[in-house]
């Protein structure tokens, strides 16, 4: 049996996908070349699903009222 030696990432700080500044885990946005980091290692991701689901309900909404309009409108 070969034993490959493992290494674990450090939780310490990450670096920039863009650039690879070393950042902190609580800055948005790189200070170096200014990539937005949600998403990216720890950090939530940019959107959460109940603000889509709610977006999408209200493009829904305003798609039937104006279906509605054009169609009391003929």
């Amino acid at each position: 049996m070969s034993s490959v030696p493992r290494y674990e990432e450090s939780p310490g700080p990450a670096g920039c996908p863009l650039c690879g500044t070393s950042v902190s885990e609580k800055t948005e946005r790189c200070p170096e070349c200014g990539y937005a980091l949600a998403g990216v290692g720890a950090r939530p991701g940019p959107f959460s699903r109940v603000a889509l689901a709610w977006s999408l309900m209200g493009l829904v909404a305003v798609y039937l009222i104006t279906l509605g309009i054009v169609a009391l409108s003929h």
